[in-house]
């Protein structure tokens, strides 16, 4: 959550990868050239699309290479489609058939069956139509998003897919707790107020809930600094630097 929602932009050589980068961040920070292999490492930069940090990351093209470089670019690719939540498959919409589709779905049939990871379909370089593609029908089929990275078409659309699939999976902007101590302070805090529920629910005498109650006041004031222990103290002294 903090470093951002792994976004993978992956596909073959020229299908636009970098200039979808570029598109989403709004800034040209990725190399873009006609030149098949251009990239051959990955690109990494964030960005907040209504609320959400997402990095997105510009990877090789996906193809066999004898060039030494290049394979270790898309080895690296692989590896950051492991790490990735969400994966972009870009290609080239005048290029696409019925048997591009199911090698590429074939391939990546593990992720796309993956319930940790989303796998998105977007058909690039509209602007370069003549006419309707023929596999039109195959591409809605897997709900692909249209778009003109080189002219930033329908960007917009491809933003708000990522958001919606980030909302279907109930990623909030709540509170997360990543601290140890303060996990295990609250869980004890909350044992301790389900202990007051408890009493009285049984017409337990309220001096003795009040034991309970200050039990709880006293695992959040750990928190807050109101109650400073030996241990608290010695954490605190052994996980900074704490100067003069």
């Amino acid at each position: 959550m903090k470093s951002g929602i792994p976004v993978a932009i992956i596909g073959k050589p020229n299908a636009g990868k970098s200039t979808l980068l570029n598109a989403l961040l709004n800034e040209e920070r990725a190399i873009v050239s006609e030149i098949p292999g251009t990239t051959r490492d990955t690109i990494e930069d964030t960005i907040v699309i209504e609320g959400y940090t997402f990095r997105f990351i510009d990877t090789a093209g996906l193809r066999a290479s004898t060039d030494t470089i290049e394979s270790i670019g898309i080895e690296r690719t692989y590896e950051k489609i492991e790490q990735a939540s969400i994966i972009l498959y870009l290609c080239d919409v005048s290029e696409v058939n019925r048997e591009n589709i199911d090698e590429i779905f074939q391939e990546f049939k593990t992720y796309i069956n993956d319930v940790d990871k989303n796998f998105i379909f977007v058909a690039n370089k509209i602007d370069e139509l003549d006419s309707i593609p023929p596999h039109l029908k195959d591409m809605l089929e897997q709900d692909a998003v249209f778009i003109s990275a080189k002219r930033k078409e329908n960007i917009h659309l491809l933003a708000s897919t990522l958001v919606s699939k980030v909302k279907d999976k109930n990623i909030s902007n709540e509170i997360i707790v990543s601290n140890t101590r303060h996990y295990d302070a609250l869980r004890k805090s909350l044992d301790s107020l389900l202990e007051v529920e408890h009493g009285f629910k049984n017409d337990i005498p309220t001096d003795l809930i009040s034991i309970d109650i200050r039990q709880a006041l006293h695992h959040l004031g750990t928190i807050t600094g109101q109650i400073t222990t030996d241990e608290v103290l010695g954490n605190i002294f052994g996980k900074f630097c704490i100067g003069k």
